[in-house]
């Protein structure tokens, strides 16, 4: 007998679940190819939408903290996010997120020399990643 026909059977049907999973991949990225053009063509081209709040002031050892959230409600991420805060009394205090993707929330906190009140938060600036 030849080795080479024992070991390479010719003509073999494939098998069954040579069917099964071709077509299963070939679903999927079909599936995923749709998800990419729907997505392309629906998606909203807005720019970043910001919500800042203040959670908490907190006394603490070097000042006050205002605990503050960012939220990009738009469509776009922003980098360098630069947000002041200015309390009733003309006080000023800075801080910079470096990164706030859409529909992302962050957090941190402005330093006061004395307890900020009537605090007002606006977003000073930022750049395109």
């Amino acid at each position: 007998m030849n080795d080479e026909t024992e070991s390479h059977p010719v003509n073999r049907p494939p098998h069954p679940a040579e069917w099964i999973i071709g077509a299963a991949s070939a679903l999927g990225v079909l599936a995923l190819i749709g998800y990419l053009c729907v997505t392309a063509l629906t998606e909203a081209d807005g720019p970043p939408v910001f919500e800042v709040a203040v959670d908490e002031v907190l006394a603490g050892s070097n000042g006050w903290h205002a605990r503050i959230s960012l939220r990009n409600t738009g469509d776009k991420t922003a980098a360098h996010v630069v947000l002041r805060g200015e309390d009733g009394a003309g006080e000023t205090s800075e801080i910079t997120f470096d990164y706030v993707p859409a529909g992302s929330m962050r957090q941190g906190a402005l330093l006061f020399a004395r307890e900020p009140v009537g605090l007002e938060l606006t977003v000073r600036s930022y750049t395109d990643p």
